[in-house]
This record gives structure tokens, sequence and C-alpha cells, in this order.
């Protein structure tokens, strides 16, 4: 019965993620529905995270990994390059706890909306997920950081590694 697209979808996963039973399914699919609904691209692919994580905390990483895959590549639709590294990050974090192979192309989508740098955000949300990735898969990191050209962005994600700087994905529910 909520009418605002984000907080049906947030309220359906919400739900979904608690429900007893197999029904909750049902739930979920709903909350992509209300996800799907929405015009805007950023809000499309950032609220889709809510469904996708409760998905992966019901152990249904097969669907979840479906929907990673079909909401990274419909960021490329976000024009705003600050919005789409943020809509990336937050699929990033609902993925991030669970195996590699589930959020490592979200990654990949999140350090090529990192460079042109034209928004803050996107500095900082590269420089949060490598400090996700670089205790775990310090090899991605590596490999992250070879494929930037913005001296600036490279330096300070040196800094944070020889600092030791790890991060946490937010949570969900």
């Amino acid at each position: 019965m909520i009418d605002d697209p984000w907080f049906r979808c947030q309220s359906l996963a919400y739900a979904g993620r608690y429900w007893p039973g197999d029904d909750y399914r049902s739930l979920l699919t709903e909350a992509v529905e209300a996800a799907d609904s929405q015009d805007n691209w950023y809000k499309r692919v950032a609220v889709s995270a809510w469904p996708i994580r409760a998905y992966l905390d019901r152990d249904c990483s097969t669907l979840a990994k479906i929907l990673l895959e079909k909401y990274a590549a419909e960021a490329s639709n976000i024009e705003n390059m600050g919005g789409r590294s943020q809509a990336l990050m937050t699929l990033f974090q609902a993925a991030k706890p669970f195996d590699q192979n589930l959020w490592e192309q979200v990654f990949w989508s999140l350090v090529r909306a990192t460079e042109p740098a034209i928004a803050w955000r996107q500095v900082r949300n590269i420089r949060n997920a490598l400090a996700m990735v670089s205790a775990d898969a310090p090899c991605l990191h590596h490999e992250a950081t070879t494929r930037f050209t913005n001296e600036r962005i490279v330096s300070q994600i040196r800094r944070d590694f020889e600092n030791g700087k790890t991060a946490e994905p937010r949570p969900f529910f």
C-alpha cells in the first residue's frame, strides 16, 4: 500500500527478508517490480540493493547474482557519474559480505565509474570499496589501482592501503 516505489521496494524487501517460510519470494519479486517501476535510473538501480540483499540473506544467491548483473549493467544509463558511482556502491555493499563471484562484477563496474572523476562521491566510493576488499582480495585492490590515471586518486588509494584502512559494508536490515 506504499505509494512511493523506493519505499515500497525497501519495505517489501525487509518483509521478505524476515518472512517465515518459502513464500518470501513473492514479496521479494514484488520489491524488484517496485524498483523497476521507477523511471529514474539512479533510483531504480540503487534501491534494487535491498531485495538483492534479502535474497542473499535468504541463501538465494542464483537469483541475486542475476539481479546484480542486471542492475550493474543498467547503471550505465545513469548519466550523472556521481549518481552512477553511488548506485553501484550500494549494489556492491549489498553483495560484499558474500562470495566474491557475486560482487566482483559490480566492483569492476564501480572501478569504471570512478573516472573521469567529476564528483566527490566517486572518489569516496572507490576508496571505501577498496578498503572493503584490501584485506581479503589484495590482488583486486592492486589491479584496480593500476587502472586509474588520476594521480590524485591513486595517491589517496595508496595512502589508504599503506595506513591499513578498512571498511565494512552498510547494514541493510
